[in-house]
Formats: structure tokens, C-alpha cells, sequence
């Protein structure tokens, strides 16, 4: 089980009469749910020296046409405690749980795990505070999942170069790096991200005016969990803006 260590640290201006720093790890980094196996536990852990507050909300989690993240509260899941306070080096159990299993297409969500200001602390009001908030991603998977992640061939237009994603299967996609290089040593990464089932995401890269020029061929890899795939693109100068 993967665990992730998050540390808000807080960069105040001179003039603040302090700074305030918490940490806080959250297990595991991401949940799926299936008929059978319909609730998770979400352990989060206290690695600071102070006592934390911590909200919990899940929010359904959908892309829109540009493949960015929309969320909008929802019912379908249960999960508590909503709010909870945690000792340090202690922890406490989220437990969520959906009310039916997924139909043909997988449900997304998001469990923002949020620390929050002690509203009984003087000590809090003077100072300047960075709260931290992490979402896990929770998956309500069909019965007969299906990975269909078709990659187009890349395009180049005014030294952009775009290669579109599309998820065409039920379940989604998870890219965790998209790399360009050119035939002239140049090698750029671009980060990955989710693509949810039905939707299409478009990752690009402004390339250096005299890398595009250079350059006789660029190549992008794609890699993600169950995904490969590599691209050419032979370069028109005169798409290099």
C-alpha cells in the first residue's frame, strides 16, 4: 500500500510575526471500489508536532470538452468522519463506500482530505498559514472493465506541438509522462495526467523557435498504466512560427 508524505510548509511576508508548517500523510493515494468490494479505508496520519484539524468531502469528479476537471457534490457515495482531529504521530480511519455498484461505465470522485484552522487557537489568528488540501482519486468500476486509450498522430502549428488522447473505452486512463525529442538532442517532458472514460485530453508543448527549425523529426513516447505508445512527426519549417 503506497503512502504519500504531504507538507504544506508556509512562506510568510517579513512584516508576519510568524510562519506555521504542518505535515500530514494520507494511505493510500487512491481508491477503487467494485462489486464486492464496495468501501475502502483512507488512513491519514499525523507526522507534525501540533495537533490537526482535517475536513473530509468527496465530490463527483468529471472532465469537461478540453479534458479539464470538473467537480460537483453528490450523493452516490457515504463516508465519515467528515470532520476529525488528529494528535501528533496519531491517525484516524475515513471509511467510504458506495451505495450500488458501478453500471457500464466507471464513476469518478475525488476525497478532498483538507486541513483546517483550529477556530479555539489565539496563537493561529497571528499567524500566516498555508492549509493543505489533496484529493483522492476514488474509482467505481464496471463489472467488464475496458482500456481503450486511442493516441493520434501528433500535430505542429506556430511551434506547438499537440498529440490528443482519446479515451474510448469504460474505465480510465492514467498517462504518467509524455516525453518529446528532437532529432537535433533536444528532450522535453511533458506531465501526464487522468483521462476519464468518453473524454479527450490534448497535451502540448511550445517547442524553442530554433529546436523546431532544426529539427528534421520529433518524436513523442507516451507511457501510463497500461499505455504505450510512441509518434513521429516529420517537421515543416514553416509550422514553426
Amino acid at each position: 500500500m503506497s503512502i504519500l508524505p504531504l507538507l504544506a510548509l508556509a512562506l510568510a511576508a517579513a512584516a508576519a510575526p510568524a510562519a506555521r508548517a504542518s505535515e500530514f500523510m494520507v494511505s493510500p493515494v487512491r481508491a477503487e471500489l467494485r462489486a464486492g468490494a464496495l468501501s475502502e479505508t483512507i488512513t491519514v496520519a499525523n507526522r507534525g508536532t501540533n495537533r490537526i484539524r482535517i475536513g473530509v468531502k468527496v465530490m463527483e469528479w468529471t472532465q469537461d470538452a478540453q479534458g479539464k476537471d470538473v467537480y460537483t457534490d453528490t450523493t452516490d457515495l457515504v463516508y465519515f468522519p467528515r470532520q476529525m482531529e488528529i494528535e501528533p504521530d496519531g491517525r484516524r480511519l475515513v471509511r467510504v463506500g458506495a451505495k450500488a455498484p458501478a453500471g457500464a461505465t466507471e464513476r469518478t470522485y475525488r476525497m478532498f482530505i483538507e486541513e483546517q484552522p483550529d477556530p479555539a487557537s489565539e496563537a493561529a489568528k497571528a499567524q500566516v498559514s498555508v492549509y493543505f488540501r489533496f484529493g483522492v482519486p476514488i474509482f467505481l468500476t464496471p463489472a467488464a472493465p475496458r482500456l481503450q486509450a486511442d493516441i493520434q498522430e501528433p500535430t505542429l502549428d506556430k511551434g506547438r506541438l499537440s498529440v490528443v488522447l482519446k479515451n474510448n473505452g469504460n474505465r480510465h486512463v492514467r498517462i504518467t509522462r509524455v516525453n518529446v525529442s528532437a532529432d537535433a538532442g533536444f528532450s522535453r517532458e511533458v506531465a501526464g495526467w487522468y483521462s476519464l472514460a468518453g473524454t479527450e485530453r490534448t497535451y502540448a508543448l511550445d517547442l524553442p523557435r530554433d529546436v523546431c527549425r532544426k529539427a528534421k523529426t520529433l518524436s513523442v513516447a507516451i507511457e501510463g498504466e497500461g499505455v504505450r505508445a510512441d509518434r513521429q512527426l516529420h517537421v515543416d519549417p514553416a509550422r514553426c512560427g
